[in-house]
């Protein structure tokens, strides 16, 4: 079986890394995968900018680059870009073509239907529903031989709006690196660097500091929760350029200069503030739409905090691996509260989510679930 996955992206940002592991792990697993991504502009800033295909090459694989893969749909490119895919489609014998994003969509939909062969494969990383476009009305309703979806109710609405039938809608986990972010390994401990000592108990967010991003309620609920618990401390992993406006001037106005560590962006020691940390909060989606933090989270034996925005609900098992709370300052305090209070709590609900996030989210689980969905769509073409 052949498959080209295709990526209209070179920034190693958002869909990137998943989409790079998947392919990685069905070649491991005796798939022919390839990824076909954008080249990095001639003049990118080299150092501040991480590439799809650096990191695509640590993996192992070599990016196939030979097309424009614009995500601006400029007609002249996406029209060479279809006769020179529909062209390598043909030329390699390609059984499958996997888009990620609405433009490969497109583009692998026209080329594939050109080279009268491949199937047709879309996977909604957004995990909110689909726009209602020209592009994906024609692509999803035409073109599509299977829609892979993380989110249950994007999925739906997806199905019911773009009409696909029940046997081409398949949900499926996304999956994260389970080795890297192995809750048994040992860690360096990164407490005394933060100014953290044995008596806190710390939550901890992974997101970056935008205003839509809800860290004014995640603040005030912070300054709710220290009235119970003074031990509280938080620890802030991300960066953002309304630094001030979004966490310093907050933070001063409410006190919690001293309760909250704004640790910025890390590469390095990453895993190992995320093993510092007692339980973890997000409240609200970002451009990863299947909210990765809150899987590495649970892959580390953290307890995870959400609301009931986007796919959130559905990654944590409310009561059993963390809590799902309303979108408020007050409901949010509650369960810090409760979480911070009780130690016996946060680690049986820390045990739960490590073994949820084994039993779901490995990286081999998914890469054998879409080939399963692979395999099924060639098995009902041969049987006509």
């Amino acid at each position: 079986m052949r498959v080209l996955h295709l990526l209209s992206d070179y920034r190693w940002t958002g869909i990137a890394e998943p989409v790079a592991q998947l392919v990685a792990t069905q070649r491991r697993l005796g798939v022919t995968a390839d990824l076909a991504c954008r080249r990095p502009p001639r003049h990118a800033p080299t150092g501040r900018i991480r590439f799809v295909v650096d990191h695509a090459r640590r993996l192992g694989i070599e990016p196939l680059t030979d097309f424009r893969l614009n995500r601006t749909r400029r007609l002249v490119g996406t029209l060479l870009d279809v006769q020179r895919l529909s062209h390598h489609l043909k030329r390699q014998r390609v059984d499958v073509v996997h888009a990620h994003r609405p433009q490969d969509h497109l583009l692998g939909g026209l080329a594939a239907r050109r080279a009268n062969g491949p199937l047709l494969v879309r996977t909604n990383h957004t995990c909110a529903p689909l726009q209602s476009t020209l592009g994906h009305r024609l692509s999803l309703r035409r073109w599509t031989d299977a829609y892979i979806g993380f989110s249950r109710r994007a999925a739906d609405r997806d199905a019911a709006v773009f009409r696909l039938r029940s046997e081409q809608v398949f949900m499926i986990h996304s999956s994260i690196d389970l080795e890297r972010f192995d809750a048994d390994s040992p860690r360096r401990d990164v407490r005394p660097e933060l100014g953290l000592g044995p008596e806190h108990v710390v939550g901890g967010i992974v997101a970056r500091l935008q205003p839509h991003r809800r860290f004014d309620v995640l603040f005030e609920a912070i300054a709710l929760a220290r009235r119970d618990v003074p031990s509280l401390r938080f620890v802030i992993i991300g960066s953002g350029t309304d630094f001030d406006r979004v966490a310093r001037e907050p933070m001063a106005r409410l006190d919690l200069t001293d309760a909250i560590v704004l640790a910025g962006h890390r590469d390095d020691d990453y895993v190992d503030i995320l093993a510092s940390l007692d339980f973890n909060v997000l409240l609200m989606p970002g451009s990863d739409g299947t909210c990765r933090a809150v899987r590495e989270a649970m892959a580390m034996g953290n307890p995870v905090i959400t609301s009931r925005l986007g796919i959130l609900p559905e990654l944590v098992p409310h009561g059993h691996a963390g809590l799902t709370v309303g979108d408020t300052p007050a409901d949010l305090a509650e369960a810090i509260v409760a979480l911070a209070s009780d130690t016996e709590r946060r680690r049986r609900m820390g045990a739960a989510a490590l073994t949820h996030a084994r039993q779901m989210f490995q990286l081999d689980r998914q890469a054998k679930a879409v080939i399963d969905v692979y395999e099924r769509l060639l098995a009902r073409r041969s049987n006509g």
